[in-house]
């Protein structure tokens, strides 16, 4: 009866060098498929610097909502705290002045624009509305302000507006195109354009007070550097 050689070291199959090599192979063909993806489709990039995407908006109608439609909205958006946001003549209409009316970005050329993403389901855009709305009052003729609300019910949009008694032009951004092609991250952001149509600044969230709101609204209005 013979002895087995303990010393001999186990024979390796050829099965398991050819799995070993063919699991290399795989990780190799999916990193380079991931180095080749991720240079076809570079990772979006914010509209912070150049000239402005343009678009199209088609404003808000400016109508109050029947109370049957407006109270249950705003019990939805503030709660028992919908008093403390809204003005106390809520019930009345809004300024008609941008009533359903189109506004093409490219148009306001020659005046700086501050553009505001928001939406009545955000609840950091709450006590940031004011701000904007007091601005829009103190600029207005020099600087337009534009807001436009993502993924949002009309009914709670218009309800959001009725309540803060917002003047300036709203609309809802159908489909977050305008969303998508400044590549925004989230609301509420806000973007700031000169006079020449071009991105000068944006701030990502809601504006803490009315003087860092201010800071960005003169770099609009800044007069743009002459590129030689």
């Amino acid at each position: 009866m013979t002895t087995p050689d303990l010393n001999t070291p186990p024979k390796r199959s050829g099965r398991s060098g050819f799995l070993l090599l063919a699991g290399i192979a795989i990780v190799g063909v999916i990193m380079f498929a991931i180095f080749y993806y991720g240079i076809l489709h570079p990772p979006s990039k914010r509209a912070e610097s150049g000239q402005a995407p343009d678009f199209t908006m088609t404003t808000y109608v400016s109508d109050p909502l029947p109370p049957a439609d407006l109270q249950p909205a705003l019990n939805d958006l503030f709660g028992s705290s919908a008093s403390s946001y809204c003005v106390k003549d809520v019930n009345n209409a809004r300024p008609a002045e941008y009533d359903q009316v189109d506004i093409r970005l490219s148009d306001l050329k020659g005046t700086p624009v501050v553009l505001n993403f928001w939406a009545s389901w955000c609840t950091t855009c709450k006590d940031e509305q004011p701000l904007l709305e007091q601005a829009w009052r103190r600029y207005k003729g020099r600087v337009m302000f534009l807001g436009l609300s993502h993924l949002d019910q009309d009914k709670n949009a218009r309800a959001w507006l009725q309540c803060y008694n917002v003047t300036y032009p709203n609309a809802l951004d159908r489909g977050g195109k305008v969303y998508n092609v400044y590549h925004v991250q989230g609301v509420p952001e806000t973007f700031f354009i000169d006079a020449n149509g071009n991105v000068v600044d944006y701030y990502v969230g809601a504006f803490p007070s009315a003087g860092v709101l201010e800071q960005y609204i003169q770099k609009a209005l800044s007069p743009p550097t002459s590129q030689e």
